[in-house]
């Protein structure tokens, strides 16, 4: 039995980045052995703060990511959970976190991600600032408190969507009934009418 536990677990592997200003950057993730990432839960975050959540197949990013921030989903069967940014900024530099969680496991790996700033020439990694890792106990529970922040919005965003999607039967069903109701009584003639 403790060997089919140990069968299904995986390991994240990631690796650091370095990219120029306004390219866009694959931050890679990938799982191994391969294993399929399609039901597992994937969280990124920038330091302490998640900035993109794929759960049951539903993607949500932080307020200022829309539409720059995502994942291949087609690559999560085969363990990939890179992260592509698009339109890299000096300010998106940092420690990123990637975390996938399947049932009891999770596991999370960092990516280191400078930087180069294209205004002052191309510059090697040794003149860059280094940022800090987060390590301490009050950054853990801040991470978690963001991602479940980030979990919110996404559920706020799917009971919205299945709101819109009732009222647009609603209104429907109300054009159905207007119609049958202006296109007046059977006439007596009519088969409804023979018995």
């Amino acid at each position: 039995m403790a060997e089919s536990r140990v069968h299904n677990q995986f390991k994240l592997i990631t690796d650091d980045v370095l990219v120029d200003v306004g390219d866009d950057v694959i931050l890679p993730g990938h799982l191994s052995p391969e294993t399929s990432a399609i039901s597992m839960t994937i969280r990124w975050f920038n330091f302490i703060e998640c900035i993109y959540l794929y759960k049951n197949g539903q993607v949500t990013e932080r307020t200022g990511y829309e539409d720059r921030l995502s994942l291949n989903t087609q690559e999560l069967e085969r363990g990939n959970v890179s992260l592509r940014m698009k339109n890299v900024k000096d300010s998106d530099r940092g420690f990123y976190i990637c975390q996938v969680i399947n049932g009891e496991q999770k596991e999370e790996d960092m990516v280191e991600f400078l930087t180069r700033v294209s205004a002052t020439g191309p510059c090697s990694e040794m003149c860059l600032d280094k940022p800090r890792q987060p390590h301490e106990t009050q950054e853990t529970l801040q991470m978690e408190k963001s991602a479940v922040d980030l979990e919110m919005k996404m559920e706020r965003e799917e009971a919205l969507r299945v709101e819109m999607e009732e009222k647009g039967r609603d209104k429907l069903q109300k054009k159905l009934n207007v119609t049958s109701e202006s296109s007046g009584p059977v006439s007596p003639g009519s088969p409804s009418n023979n018995q």
